[in-house]
């Protein structure tokens, strides 16, 4: 598993407004899109990936 940073908006959100969640996953795909669902966000904007998990 890879430790992953998403960026995301809400609806109504204004785009310089950043909101992120860090989470693990096995890829950056399923990083975004477990994202979205955890947040109900609108719009994962950005994944960053911070490292591996032990």
């Amino acid at each position: 598993m890879k430790r992953y940073r998403c960026f995301y908006l809400l609806a109504g959100d204004e785009p310089s407004l950043t909101r992120s969640i860090q989470l693990h996953a096995a890829d950056a795909s399923r990083a975004a899109r477990l994202a979205a669902s955890v947040t109900g966000c609108a719009m994962v904007t950005d994944v960053v990936r911070m490292g591996d998990v032990e």
